[in-house]
């Protein structure tokens, strides 16, 4: 297989906001630095969508947990039968 290295246009350009530079380190030989940032960008993107990820889930289980607090709440109890209910009445007849 061979692949190429483009350049992203500008609807596709990420704006370096300076996070990482302090971090950077050597890179090792033969690597080629558009490489190491593009991969140092797919981390970063990464991080960013799986942060907003866990954000939804912890927004969509608290959600969930105050629907089930309110269907406790708003369950009705079960009315006592009526008095001309004879239980009784659906048992065999000689069954022990």
């Amino acid at each position: 297989m061979k692949f190429e290295l483009v350049e992203p246009d500008e609807e596709q350009a990420i704006v370096d906001d300076g996070r990482g530079t302090e971090e950077a380190e050597p890179l090792p030989r033969g690597v080629d630095p558009g490489l190491a940032r593009a991969s140092a960008r797919m981390r970063a993107r990464l991080r960013d969508d799986l942060a907003t990820l866990g954000a939804s889930l912890n927004r969509l289980n608290e959600h969930i947990q105050i629907a089930q607090r309110r269907e406790l709440d708003e369950a009705p109890a079960a009315p006592p039968p009526p008095t001309s209910f004879r239980a009784g009445a659906f048992s065999r007849p000689g069954a022990p």
